[in-house]
């Protein structure tokens, strides 16, 4: 995949014990100014300016995957938390790196409404319409049959269901928070 040097990709952040901290964005020149100094530099979203992420990090390794990056540091406590962010690394529980990745690149989409995308125009219809598509998904999730089906119609009601949320300003950790509640 061919990226413009400019372009905000997802950024996963875990701890080098493979716990999923955080996630960001990234462009590639903060995926090489991270590199050359071994600390992670994240583009803050409000500002969408280039900024490192904690000074006291140590970034062990960076890697593009494609569509997104996956950063492993050294060094993450309970207090830090991204520039610009409210959010700190204890937040349970830990995403997976998928639902990390995919949840980043919605809220990219919101924020920067890219056309000819799908998610942007379900941000730009509203929240009926992404209520309207998450209940469509739900049904055809209830009448798929098959194995192959049942997994791509719940593929398909998770990413509503995560534009749902982002419309709505919940973090995904929030519905987690309460689904491990009901877990004890």
């Amino acid at each position: 995949m061919s990226i413009r040097k400019d372009e905000f990709l997802p950024l996963v952040i875990a701890t080098s014990g493979g716990r999923v901290g955080d996630v960001g964005l990234m462009n590639k020149k903060g995926c090489k100014k991270s590199i050359e100094s071994n600390s992670l530099w994240v583009i803050v979203p409000e500002t969408n300016r280039l900024l490192p992420y904690h000074e006291k990090h140590t970034l062990i390794s960076l890697d593009f995957k494609g569509k997104w990056y996956q950063a492993v540091v050294e060094g993450m406590d309970a207090e830090v938390s991204s520039p610009g962010s409210s959010s700190a690394f204890n937040t349970p529980p830990a995403l997976p790196d998928t639902l990390a990745a995919l949840r980043a690149v919605v809220h990219k989409r919101r924020l920067n409404l890219p056309e000819g995308s799908y998610t942007s125009y379900l941000f730009k219809e509203g929240a009926e319409k992404i209520r309207k598509k998450l209940g469509e998904e739900a049904i055809e999730l209830i009448l798929a049959r098959d194995k192959d089906d049942i997994i791509f119609e719940a593929a398909d009601l998770i990413y509503h269901l995560l534009v749902l949320l982002e419309s709505a300003d919940i973090p995904l950790e929030e519905v987690l928070a309460e689904l491990a509640g009901r877990a004890d």
